[in-house]
């Protein structure tokens, strides 16, 4: 059991300490995802030296302290995302039902052959918005049912899993399907207008996973190209999609700051979208992050629609009125998305 103790605290610690590394390595950065379950790994390696090695002080005291700290280095990023901290994103203060409207964003999972139970999902939810990513044409044509509902789309099914279909109640224009990094991996971006008349800017994207053979450079890279057309733009803007990375990981912490926008979880909750299959083993993909031009009135992760991922729907108010000072980069970081940016060109 000592072997065993030594293993898991070794583990613990590289797991914690290899994702500090500013690296696009992929067997680096996949430890940025599940940190939840790492902290449980720290936790028991902790519980372990005390029992087991009791009888050596010399080393089990600052053994449990350095792994004290890299617990407490995990918990920051974990805490954010529970009602202990304080919600960034403002709730809606306004009831007024031609500025609200609700987002539905859902990986289908495109082997999934139970098309029945998304369609069931919309019928019952009825979102006005709804994003699907991984779409190939076999899924495009099964949701030609919803074309009569959302008389506005823009779609792109491809076969590689890398596919996306918008679908809106409102008005779409200025439409555009734009591959920022890969020729085979689109994102689509759209003005979409609401009943009262305001315009927002709707960016739907799903960059490539952190995977054996490819690194996360051009994940993070569209990611920043998108966050520095919203930085110029400086319009309100809806940011959704499988983003194929966690909130608290440095990318997304710098791609929210760059861009100014908000995360609704943070304060609230995990909502875990990501794996159906493996319950001890899930964290959120998939986002919806926003300028704070919109009040939150509801967030809540779905019913399993037979993919791998859980679809999240969100109830948003357009009141620009009520912005509230949001988290911005450090010189630093704007330095480090500058140079991301001049390495893209």
């Amino acid at each position: 059991m000592r072997y065993f103790t030594v293993f898991l605290c070794l583990f613990f610690l590289i797991a914690t300490g290899l994702p500090l590394i500013n690296t696009d390595e992929w067997w680096i950065r996949i430890f940025d995802f599940p940190r939840a379950q790492i902290m449980f790994i720290g936790l028991l390696a902790i519980i372990l030296c005390i029992f087991y090695f009791k009888e050596n002080r010399k080393y089990q005291v600052p053994l449990i302290l350095l792994l004290a700290s890299a617990l407490i280095y995990q918990l920051q990023d974990i805490i954010v995302y529970t009602p202990l901290y304080r919600a960034q994103a403002k709730g809606s203060s306004v009831d007024f039902r031609e500025e609200s409207f609700t987002l539905l964003v859902s990986n289908v999972r495109m082997d999934n052959v139970d098309k029945k139970s998304l369609l069931s999902l919309v019928e019952v939810r009825n979102p006005d918005i709804i994003l699907i990513t991984e779409p190939d044409q076999e899924w495009a044509d099964a949701l030609e049912k919803l074309d009569r509902e959302y008389t506005h789309a823009v779609k792109k099914p491809l076969p590689n899993t890398y596919g996306m279909i918008l679908l809106s109640k409102f008005p779409l224009s200025e439409s555009e399907i734009n591959f920022l990094v890969k020729e085979d991996i689109p994102s689509i971006f759209t003005e979409i207008t609401l009943p009262s008349g305001q315009i927002f800017d709707f960016y739907g994207v799903h960059p490539e996973p952190p995977k054996p053979g490819t690194d996360t450079y051009e994940r993070d890279t569209e990611l920043l190209i998108i966050g520095r057309e919203i930085k110029e733009e400086q319009r309100p803007v809806i940011v959704a999609g499988d983003l194929n990375d966690v909130g608290w990981s440095r990318t997304s912490k710098l791609f929210r700051k760059y861009s100014k926008l908000v995360d609704p979880r943070e304060g609230r909750g995990l909502y875990n979208t990501y794996s159906v299959f493996i319950p001890l083993l899930r964290y959120p993909l998939d986002h919806i992050f926003y300028s704070n031009d919109f009040g939150l009135t509801s967030i809540s992760k779905l019913e399993n629609i037979g993919s791998d991922h859980f679809p999240i729907m969100i109830t948003l108010t357009f009141e620009p009125n009520q912005a509230e000072t949001v988290e911005e980069p450090s010189e630093k970081e704007k330095e480090e998305v500058e140079e991301k940016m001049e390495k893209e060109k």
